[in-house]
């Protein structure tokens, strides 16, 4: 699961109901405004109006992250999750009275995207002239297509070092993508294994880093535009530890990832 925030960094999730501070009318008119306020955030951002959706966002929201930092972060969501399909509240009245930022009312969303889920919190704070704006944006990742995409590429990236370790080079080339071989040919290819063989030795043994492994969604680079998965493996040749990448391509999620490129580091 990958987690992410926007906003302040020392957050707290868990807040506090006071409702001896507050009457219940008080509290549930927060608490409407505070939900339109959100419903509208989401509205904006399912639009892509991203400067819309950050004119939402408290002042106090961007003292540990600017205005343009908030922006590619929903923009970075958009990129590895899709199009926002729905979005639930799924718990409120979290109202918060005695803080250095005022009152605050926390609430809970589920979102279901086009190419995953999330599990959504958002802080928001009462402003000078008593309306709710969005101090903190925090979001969960779960059932992501991205995530699925890295560890498919870890598999493959298991089949081709198996490949490598066994000497079998054509095997491994057979894994390759043709756009790779734009850039270098098979030839190529096998000059590089035989290349590296003789300078670290052959591969005795390896293991996949997958704390390590990353994505670059809707980048660009040497195979063109598209998603980009790193998946780092510590080899043994020769007695001695090598740190190797190996790199996985894919336009966009509607095909699989394949190799494109194999790196010492």
């Amino acid at each position: 699961m990958r987690s992410y925030q926007l906003g302040t960094n020392n957050m707290l999730v868990t807040l506090l109901l006071l409702c001896t501070t507050l009457s219940s009318c008080g509290a549930n008119e927060l608490n409407k405004k505070a939900e339109a306020t959100a419903v509208e955030f989401y509205k904006q951002v399912q639009q892509k109006n991203y400067d819309a959706a950050i004119n939402l966002c408290s002042a106090k929201a961007f003292t540990h992250d600017d205005k343009d930092k908030w922006k590619l972060g929903l923009q970075r969501t958009a990129a590895l999750m899709g199009d926002i399909k729905s979005y639930t509240k799924t718990t409120g009245f979290n109202i918060e009275t005695s803080t250095s930022r005022g009152t605050t009312v926390t609430l809970a969303y589920d979102v279901l995207f086009q190419y995953g889920k999330s599990k959504d919190s958002i802080v928001l704070v009462k402003e000078k002239d008593g309306s709710m704006k969005i101090y903190y944006y925090g979001w969960d990742h779960s059932d992501a297509e991205y995530l699925k995409q890295i560890s498919a590429s870890e598999k493959n990236a298991v089949q081709y070092m198996n490949a490598i370790k066994e000497g079998n080079f054509d095997a491994a080339i057979g894994m390759i993508s043709e756009t790779a071989f734009n850039i270098t040919s098979k030839d190529g290819w096998k000059t590089f294994y035989d290349k590296v063989t003789g300078k670290y030795g052959a591969v005795s043994n390896y293991d996949i880093l997958s704390d390590s492994s990353y994505y670059h969604v809707q980048s660009k680079g040497d195979s063109g535009f598209g998603n980009y998965y790193d998946i780092f493996v510590k080899t043994n040749r020769n007695g001695n530890d090598v740190m190797e990448k190996v790199v996985f391509f894919q336009k966009d999620y509607t095909e699989p990832a394949k190799l494109v490129g194999h790196f010492f580091l």
